[in-house]
């Protein structure tokens, strides 16, 4: 059996342009759709249909079907999806199988004339941290930063819910945009949708696919973005390459396997652990405005707070690196300082437990270095305890 996709469309409509391609296979939606602003639509690649094949990788590996892409691919993208990409895919989800990718091959030139340097930008940790190492005055001008990108592939919640979702993360990322005269890209588009019947076949979610969507939303624009820097979370020296369920750990040998001939893929910071970025951040004026690391939906954040809950476990990681350097302050206006400090021993508790209770090794580094720094930071529970306490605060709360 195969995966096909053919019949490639750029459609203008009043307010959007939509990318898209008609799609053949077992559960598979009619059409993978990208719609994106119209200003963005000069950027985008239709001669070359690699953000389908890339958008459709990972299911045809996961039921064992070959992949029919009727269109001229990027040699080079080729070359890596039939050959290194597969096998490192292949080490990162042993459920994966291998095979056989059917397409012709692009003699499209690169576009003349300058392109952009782009990064996606959620205003984390990651991303504020390439946007530093990328607009340095010694960086030289062909990794100069120009733009920012938001992405709806997942990120943001079920992309079922539609591009309304991505418009408060698209205003986010303006604010810092245009502080900075950056270009902005933005897209959504229905991956949920065309990830879904690979579900039938083995454990399928966002984070577990995070680096194929973004590659398939950076390669839309190829025809106006020469260079993309994707903000790894992972260092160099932390890098490992599964069996895992998130693409994050293998970022830095992983994303320069994305590039074509006219894109050229960079791991941004990937010489920095996530620690190291925070301290590059710590005294800049629009990361205290704009950082944003939550990972909790909107609904489910502090009432208090218009960008971070200053309660989960990635905005705990945070504040208590920048409580151990004295910088904590500085970013009021993001986090809810008073609360982390009122609570400040059961916070950093909780997050010990899931640190080592999940085998969260990169958090788990930087708990032993806040230690060593003089915040307390209270041994992790076991699970037993973890389990009598949890059964306790319920009866507690149906007394009350």
């Amino acid at each position: 059996m195969s995966i096909i996709a053919n019949d490639f469309r750029l459609e203008e409509h009043q307010d959007h342009v939509e990318l898209s391609c008609a799609l053949q296979g077992d559960g598979f939606p009619p059409r993978l759709i990208f719609r994106l602003p119209v200003e963005n639509a000069d950027a985008v690649d239709l001669e070359q249909p690699n953000w389908a094949a890339m958008s459709l990788y990972w299911q045809a590996m996961m039921m064992g079907h070959d992949l029919v892409i009727e269109g001229d691919m990027s040699p080079l993208l080729l070359h890596s999806m039939r050959g290194d990409l597969m096998a490192l895919m292949r080490n990162y989800e042993p459920m994966l199988k291998d095979i056989q990718i059917d397409a012709g091959l692009s003699t499209s030139p690169v576009p003349e004339g300058p392109r952009d340097v782009m990064t996606g930008f959620s205003g984390g940790v990651d991303s504020f941290a390439t946007f530093l190492l990328y607009t340095r005055p010694e960086v030289p001008p062909s990794l100069q930063l120009t733009a920012l990108a938001v992405y709806q592939v997942g990120a943001l919640g079920p992309t079922a819910a539609g591009p309304g979702v991505l418009e408060p993360a698209v205003e986010h990322a303006r604010a810092h945009a245009d502080n900075h005269g950056l270009k902005q890209y933005s897209l959504w588009a229905n991956m949920d949708e065309v990830y879904a019947p690979a579900g039938r076949f083995g454990p399928i979610d966002f984070r577990r696919t995070v680096g194929l969507r973004n590659a398939a939303a950076a390669l839309v624009f190829q025809n106006g973005v020469g260079t993309y820097l994707p903000s790894g979370s992972v260092a160099y020296n932390a890098a490992t390459y599964g069996p895992y369920t998130c693409t994050e750990n293998m970022d830095p040998v992983f994303q320069p396997l994305l590039a074509t001939e006219k894109l050229r893929v960079l791991p941004a910071g990937a010489g920095y652990s996530r620690r190291e970025k925070v301290r590059l951040l710590a005294d800049d004026p629009q990361a205290q405005k704009l950082l944003n690391v939550c990972v909790m939906g909107a609904v489910m954040r502090r009432a208090s707070m218009t960008i971070n809950c200053s309660t989960c476990w990635k905005c705990i990681q945070t504040m208590m690196v920048l409580d151990a350097w004295g910088k904590l302050e500085n970013f009021g206006a993001v986090f809810d300082v008073e609360h982390y400090r009122n609570n400040r021993k059961q916070l950093l508790q909780n997050l010990a437990d899931r640190a080592y209770g999940h085998n969260m090794l990169g958090i788990i580094d930087e708990i032993v270095y806040v230690r060593e720094m003089g915040i307390p930071i209270p041994k992790p529970r076991g699970p037993f305890e973890q389990k009598l306490r949890g059964v306790a605060k319920r009866a507690l709360l149906k007394g009350a």
